[in-house]
C-alpha cells in the first residue's frame, strides 16, 4: 500500500519483503533497513522511517543506496542485470526544506541540461509534515501522525495501531521492538535512538516519558540528559 501510494502507481506488487535487515559490509558501518523489499519489476527498496533528522541525512541516502547495490551484485552478475534501487525517507519533519509533500531525487547530466543519467538509483523524501487530505498521500502522512486508529483514513494501518496498542499480543511486541532500539542506541552510544524509542512508546501507549523509560529499563544516568532533549 504505501509503495503504490508513493509511486503513484496501483500496479506495483511486493513480492520479497524483510524488516529490520541488517546488511553487513566488510569494508566500513553495517546498516540495518527499516523494510528491504522487491517489487514485481525487480525494483529493490530501502524504506526508512526516520522522525530523527540526523536519521535521514542525504549522506545517509547515499550509503543506503550504495549497500543496496551491494545486495544485489553477485560475483557474475553483468552491470546490465544490476536492478534498480530506490531508498525511500518517510520523514516527520521537511529535510529537504522545499514545503514538498515528496521529493524525487535523481543523477542528472550538468552539461546537457540536467538531462536524466540513467544509472537506475532513485531517491524519495516523503514529507509527512504535509498532510494534505485532498490526495492520497496526504491521507497517508496524515495516519502516520495519528495516535488513535479511528481518525485513520487507510484502514489497513489503522487495523495495526489496534493491534500494537490494544491486543496483549501486540503490546508486548511492541515493547520487545522498543527494547531492541533501546539496546541498540546504548551500544552506540546513540542517544538520539533512545529518544526516538523513548517518543513512539510515548506516542503509541500514552505514556509519561519516565513510564516509558521505566517500560525500557533505561538507565537512571541517562534520564536526565533524555528528559532534557525531549
Amino acid at each position: 500500500m504505501l509503495l503504490r501510494i508513493i509511486k503513484v502507481r496501483n500496479d506495483l506488487k511486493i513480492v520479497d519483503m524483510v524488516t529490520q535487515n541488517t546488511v553487513p559490509n566488510l569494508y566500513g558501518r553495517e546498516v540495518r533497513f527499516d523494510v528491504f523489499a522487491k517489487d514485481n519489476e525487480g525494483v529493490a527498496y530501502d524504506f526508512e522511517v526516520q522522525r530523527s533528522d540526523t536519521g535521514a541525512v542525504p549522506l545517509r541516502a547515499r550509503y543506503n543506496s550504495s549497500l543496496l547495490d551491494a545486495m544485489e551484485v553477485q560475483k557474475n552478475t553483468h552491470w546490465k542485470d544490476l536492478p534498480k534501487t530506490c531508498v525511500i525517507f518517510i520523514t516527520e519533519h521537511d529535510i529537504l526544506k522545499g514545503a514538498k509533500p515528496i521529493y524525487h531525487i535523481h543523477r542528472t547530466i550538468h552539461e546537457m541540461e540536467h538531462s536524466m543519467f540513467h544509472d537506475g538509483a532513485d531517491i524519495i523524501y516523503v514529507n509527512t509534515a504535509c498532510q494534505s487530505i485532498d490526495y492520497p498521500l496526504g491521507r497517508l502522512m496524515h495516519d502516520f501522525h495519528c495516535t488513535n486508529a479511528d481518525d485513520m483514513y487507510y484502514p489497513e494501518l489503522a487495523e495495526r495501531v489496534r493491534f500494537y496498542k490494544t491486543n496483549d499480543k501486540g503490546v508486548t511486541k511492541m515493547c520487545e521492538i522498543m527494547n531492541e532500539v533501546l539496546n541498540e542506541g546504548l551500544a552506540e552510544g546513540r542517544i538520539d535512538g533512545l529518544l526516538t524509542a523513548v517518543r513512539n512508546l510515548m506516542a503509541a501507549q500514552h505514556l509519561s516519558a519516565q513510564e516509558a523509560m521505566n517500560i525500557l529499563n533505561i538507565p537512571n544516568e541517562l534520564r536526565e540528559i533524555l528528559l532534557s532533549k525531549l
